[in-house]
């Protein structure tokens, strides 16, 4: 990047369309502002002098109040037309970026980081782009045009003046150079930081119910606190050095503007000068210091921009894969022909596949066959275009296949809402109402209809796996003659995959399918089977990362809270948790800052109209004293007030984080994982604050502070002139208000709501790019995720409207104030009732408000949107978590468990029907396993959540034993009742580590380091069938298993999770689906080697799979008449 900073000002924002054409535009409007800036200044300079003379300044002030409104007019179209330009060169980056990341196999998500900061860099940073862009490029056109403009103004006026602002001026852009240079590297850094903290954050919550399950969730807070707080303090000391360069700037200006002032007065004591051309001297000198001011205010916003852009560069480069299926010619082929297909994966041994050849006749029904990691869901990625050449893989050979294709892949991930949303997105380019009938069709077929208005992210895996085979059927009757299924049953009860089979038998003969399945009744219909032999592990099933399939009935349905409490660990505490002395700090710093310039500028004023009445020097060493320290006070007060407000802002977001991370840990299973859910609130929202506090929670009280204390000081002054400033400032703070109340109609608000939902909306595109590519659906993807890009630009674009008229009334009141104070002053002057320098106090101290009443705007603008953004945090941290019991009501643990039972009990998640009704159950450990079976939909989650009090039964009682007395689960916290429980999730989340890490979460940090730990993973891989992998795996336990596992099978997943859960070492083991995924031998393994690890311990399984109970289990069919144990 360093390459990029050298090519001048625009070189690090190179890649962003239409820089040059944007920037000469706001070179022309700062060109038409700086003429107004000339007209006010000359205007009021005239007045003055003619009040100090004796005569009434009745044309000056006109020309000073035609000066404010050319600035406002210039000023405010100036903003308008800079956020247009802004949003267009964000919106063509963005399509681009967007583009490349849902093209492909996923090399270019892997460059930006992984699903969450490919996330947060299209939908977060570069949507910062446009606002940064909107305020660097003025800035830098001002920085280029009005110091010249002013300079020569002031060389035909004043030279001697024009050469101290001259020679001053060139210092300023070399210290900002300077520091430039030396943040550049911490910025990068920075925003690294946040890429890491928002991958860390959407990591931790797909494995949520494995961190849940083992009971290491508690263990992240520290991590996520680590990252919190590096982050904090690498940007604040990168904020220290970079506001410096405003400090450099405000200590020279004011050296600049102090050395202007002295000369003039000098002068004007000696009579060698006018007093109108002393006091444009001294009010233009400023003037052209303020737009490199600007630009070190835009400076910081920039870094970030370059930053963004920088980064989509970078994806932009990434080279695209080589696709490997073909269409053959119209008409030579109507199946598939794959020929010499060979599929390795860097740094494996022996290739996943090795010159396969499979010819799939028209209307041919082909099943795949073979143990786990043999090749099946590798081939079937290749046949579906997924996996392709120079990715993730290495490809050869040739596949040719029709064009359109439907798949079910074993790990479907959604974007929509809701079951029928998703697939009338997947019915493609066709009108709402055929997509409707194609979705109900669909749904009919697949015996799904009581799914069609459910909420996605509520779905059980069957049900889930249920919609990805509708999503199919969709494809299929829009035209797609190829179906590929990835164990389409793997979570479904018998009934199901009966449903399942039914449809392949009606769609026989009608399409190329081609079927992996380890089912063998399912493998029966096939026409032809394809065994393959065992390979080196294969790619997880036509999904790069799996999605969180937990199911989650409670999250879409508001609920009472169930209780107070939540246990030692987790607090149920809510509200925002504010840094207040870091506010008031800011507000004190802000508040001074801002009295220290309205000083510079009265007292200015003061000495030049004092000093040309001619008295003695020494009567106006004390004025110039009083200048030189406003000015180095306000420049070390505002450098100390942005520091404090940005600290203020960091801490809110650092410990926010914290906070909804604790919550959704409390709220277990019942937590809303959507992936982009969870980091539009975790990361988007968090973002939210931290950016909007600066605007919104300062600024308002610096500014109400700045404003009565000046009305107040003019007051005293001159009641009547201090009146009229205060009304107008009244007036002015009023009608800002009311034009981002009536003009505005909270379009930041729905900025800043899109911008959330754009996060989340990207975040699960992303995660379901796999299933949306192979669908032909990546386009329309981009398009609907540029709509809503789109979308937030013009609302930020009606926003920026509404600034404008904010600001350019603020100008109009500042000058305004100040024509009329000076009318005041210049009657009292001519009465005798005020001297000719206090006549000027009067008039250039409104002057110096500007700032104060735009910020007032500002925070109006943003106020609604930071609201928002902090309402949903509060309902995240708000959401109900199970009671825990009083401590007065709370007995011992048993330790160790040896029974579980429960008598009538009833459970259901809160605002919803009770799925378990009357339930009785007695598991004991040593006595066989409780093998809970029933459909999907039946309530086995639903139990799992009660046995680990992640939720409470609304009536009947549950109870834990260790042989000699019972203790009330009710009596337990759940902190208590999940310390003494390991649950292994269906999901089999496999984090982005190595194999050792992942294993290391079963127990506290470092208990499983050294020899010993080493010895214990082993043994753990080698009880749950992993022992032969781990003497292939390159590095051994070290090796990397890739974002989701993508270096192992789904089986491979499933038996690493399982070894987890052997290495927790609990009393009681919760199995899910142990054995989905697998082939029936190793399945059969998997159970065998289950019973003989956990032989003495309770264990209670929930399976679809009939062969998982044995003679000496317990049997609880949920869903039937009477669910009890059916005794061996």
């Amino acid at each position: 990047m360093s390459s990029d900073r050298a090519r001048g000002p625009l070189g690090a924002l190179a890649g962003v369309p239409g820089l040059t054409g944007a920037l000469a535009r706001a070179a022309v409007l700062a060109l038409v502002q700086t003429a107004g800036v000339v007209l006010l200044a000359a205007g009021l300079a005239r007045a003055v002098a003619d009040v100090a003379a004796g005569t009434t300044p009745g044309t000056p002030l006109l020309v000073a109040l035609a000066g404010a409104a050319v600035r406002a007019a210039a000023g405010g179209l100036g903003s308008v037309v800079a956020t247009r330009d802004a949003r267009r060169a964000e919106d063509t980056l963005r399509r681009r970026l967007l583009t490349r990341l849902l093209d492909g196999e996923g090399e270019a998500v892997t460059a930006a980081g992984g699903t969450g900061p490919a996330a947060v860099l299209a939908a977060t940073r570069l949507h910062d782009l446009g606002p940064a862009l909107a305020t660097y490029l003025p800035a830098l056109a001002s920085t280029i045009v009005v110091p010249p403009v002013l300079l020569v103004v002031l060389g035909v006026t004043d030279w001697l003046s024009a050469l101290l602002v001259a020679v001053t001026l060139p210092l300023v852009p070399l210290f900002m150079a300077l520091v430039g240079l030396h943040t550049r590297d911490q910025t990068a850094e920075a925003a690294r930081a946040l890429d890491r903290i928002a991958g860390h954050v959407a990591e931790l919550v797909r494995g949520l119910p494995v961190l849940v399950g083992l009971g290491r969730a508690a263990d992240q807070l520290t991590a996520l606190t680590d990252l919190g707080e590096a982050h904090r303090r690498r940007t604040i000391a990168t904020l220290r050095i970079a506001f410096l360069s405003s400090l450099v700037l405000e200590v020279l200006a004011t050296l600049s503007v102090a050395l202007v002032a002295v000369t003039v007065g000098i002068r004007l004591t000696h009579g060698s000068m006018g007093l109108d051309v002393g006091l444009l001297a001294l009010l233009l000198a400023p003037e052209a210091f303020a737009p490199l001011r600007a630009l070190g205010s835009a400076h910081h916003a920039s870094e970030d921009a370059a930053e963004a852009a920088a980064a989509a560069r970078a994806v932009l480069a990434t080279p695209a894969p080589r696709p490997l299926v073909e269409e053959p010619p119209a008409g030579e082929l109507r199946g598939i022909a794959v020929t010499g297909l060979t599929v390795g994966f860097p740094g494996r041994g022996a290739p996943a596949v090795s010159g396969l050849d499979l010819t799939v006749a028209p209307g041919e029904l082909v099943a795949l066959r073979g143990p786990s990691g043999s090749g099946k869901s590798t081939v079937l990625a290749v046949l579906a275009g997924q996996l392709l050449d120079g990715g993730a893989a290495e490809v050869s050979g040739t596949v040719l296949r029709p064009a359109d294709v439907a798949v079910v892949p074993q790990f479907p991930t959604t974007v929509a809402g809701t079951v029928v949303d998703e697939l009338r997105r997947h019915a493609g380019d066709v009108d709402d109402a055929r997509a409707t009938d194609l979705a109900d069709t669909a749904l009919e077929w697949v015996e799904g209809v009581h799914l069609r208005d459910r909420a996605c992210r509520t779905l059980s895996p069957g049900e889930l796996q249920r919609v990805a085979l509708a999503r199919a059927l969709v494809r299929v009757l829009r035209g797609a003659r190829v179906l590929l299924l990835d164990e389409p049953t793997a979570s479904l009860d018998a009934e199901s995959t009966a449903v399942v089979a039914e449809l392949l038998l009606r769609l026989r003969g009608s399409l190329v399918t081609v079927l992996v399945t380890h089912e063998p009744a399912l493998a029966a219909l096939a026409d032809r089977t394809v065994d393959l032999p065992g390979a080196d592990p294969d790619l997880p099933p036509l999904t790069t990362v799996p999605a969180a399939t937990t199911p989650n009935p409670a999250a879409s349905t508001p609920a009472p809270a169930l209780g107070a409490g939540s246990g030692p660990e987790f607090g149920a505490e809510t509200g925002l948790s504010w840094p207040r002395r870091a506010v008031a700090r800011a507000v004190a710093y802000g508040a001074a800052s801002s009295a220290a310039g309205i000083a510079l500028t009265a007292v200015s004023g003061w000495l030049i109209v004092r000093a040309a009445e001619q008295p003695p020097i020494l009567t106006l060493m004390v004025a110039i004293v009083a200048v030189r320290g406003s000015g180095l006070g306000r420049a070390v007060l505002r450098w100390l007030e942005r520091l404090a407000s940005h600290d203020a802002a960091f801490r809110l977001a650092s410990t926010t984080r914290l906070r909804l991370w604790t919550a959704l840990v409390a709220q277990g299973p019942a937590a809303d994982r959507t992936p982009g859910r969870a980091l539009a609130r975790v990361v988007g929202d968090v973002g939210l604050l931290q950016d909007l506090s600066v605007r919104v929670v300062t600024p308002p009280l610096v500014s109400a502070v700045v404003l009565t204390g000046t009305a107040a000081v003019l007051t005293v002054l001159d009641p009547l002139a201090g009146g009229l400033v205060a009304a107008v400032l009244v007036a002015a703070v009023l009608a800002v208000l009311g034009v981002h109340r009536w003009a505005d109609r909270g379009v930041a608000r729905s900025a800043a709501e899109l911008q959330t939902v754009t996060l989340r909306e990207t975040t699960a595109t992303l995660e379901a790019a796999g299933d949306l590519r192979v669908h032909g659906l990546a386009p329309s993807a981009v398009d609907r995720l540029d709509d809503l890009g789109r979308r937030q630009g013009r609302a930020a674009q009606a926003g920026a409207a509404a600034a404008a008229v904010g600001d350019a009334i603020a100008v109009l009141a500042t000058g305004a104030a100040a024509v009329l104070a000076l009318a005041v002053g210049a009657a009292a002057v001519r009465a005798g009732e005020m001297s000719a320098p206090v006549a000027a106090v009067l008039a250039l101290a409104p002057l110096a408000l500007l700032e104060p009443l735009t910020a007032i705007g500002a925070a109006r603008r943003n106020r609604l949107a930071w609201l928002d953004a902090r309402a949903r945090v509060e309902a995240v941290l708000a959401e109900p978590v199970a009671a825990d019991p009083a401590p007065a009501d709370r007995l011992p643990a048993p330790s160790p468990v040896r029974e579980l039972a429960a008598e009538h009990l009833t459970a259901g998640w809160p605002g919803r029907p009770a799925v378990l009704h009357d339930l009785d159950l007695l598991a004991t450990a040593g006595a066989g396993w409780l093998v809970v079976t029933g459909p999907s939909g039946s309530g086995k989650s639903t139990l799992l959540a009660v046995l680990m009090a992640a939720l409470r039964p609304t009536s009947g009682d549950l109870v834990l034993g260790d042989g000699r007395r019972p203790v009330p689960v009710d009596r337990l916290t759940r902190a208590d009742v999940q310390a003494a429980i390991a649950w292994c999730p269906q999901d089999a989340h496999v984090f982005d580590a190595s194999v050792r890490a992942n294993l290391a979460l079963a127990r506290p940090r470092g208990e499983l380091a050294g020899p010993d730990g080493e010895a214990a993973m082993r043994r753990a891989l080698t009880d749950a069938g992993l022992g032969g992998l781990l003497g292939t795996l390159p590095d051994g336990l070290d090796t990397p298993v890739g974002a989701g596992g993508t270096s192992l099978s789904g089986g491979e997943r499933r038996r690493l999770a399982v070894a987890r859960a052997l290495l927790a070492d609990r009393d009681v083991v919760l199995l899910d689906e142990p054995t989905a995924h697998l082939d029936p031998p190793t399945a059969a393994a998997l159970v065998a080697d289950l019973r003989r690890a956990l032989a003495g311990r309770l264990v209670v399984c929930v399976t679809h799979d009939p062969a998982v109970a044995g003679e000496q289990d317990s049997v609880l069919a949920l869903g039937a008449h009477a669910p009890a144990p059916a005794r061996r």
